[in-house]
């Protein structure tokens, strides 16, 4: 398969930042027992479109993880479409796997802002 390797390279790229997102994600933890809960409220509250930020990026990983695994889906209903195997060519096991390391990068670009906003 033409995409094969691009597939696996960004496969291993998306399982490294998701192991970054756990570090971060553990870092959050920690900071959060030991925050001023007024004074996050305070840096969210002045910090210039942060909630709208936060609210669209959930969204779009939402949509990112919904269209992953509806190309996911279409490759146990229709896998000659999957593997690429129709007249297109479309390279939906790349593009589903790409999707994916987006979502995981805009989770860990959200949770290194959180870190950031918190000042620890």
């Amino acid at each position: 398969m033409m995409y094969e390797n691009t597939t696996i390279f960004i496969s291993g790229i998306t399982a490294i930042f998701g192991l970054f997102g756990v570090f971060l994600f553990f870092k959050l933890i920690l900071i959060w027992k030991n925050l001023d809960k007024n004074l996050l409220k305070a840096r969210v509250f002045l910090a210039e479109g942060f909630l709208i930020k936060n609210i669209m990026i959930i969204f779009i990983v939402g949509l990112l993880i919904a269209l992953h695994n509806f190309i996911e889906f279409l490759g146990m209903a229709y896998p000659e479409f999957y593997y690429g195997q129709v007249s297109s060519r479309f390279p939906s096991r790349l593009f589903a796997v790409t999707g994916l390391l987006a979502a995981v990068l805009l989770v860990d670009w959200l949770m290194y802002r959180w870190i950031k906003i918190t000042g620890k």
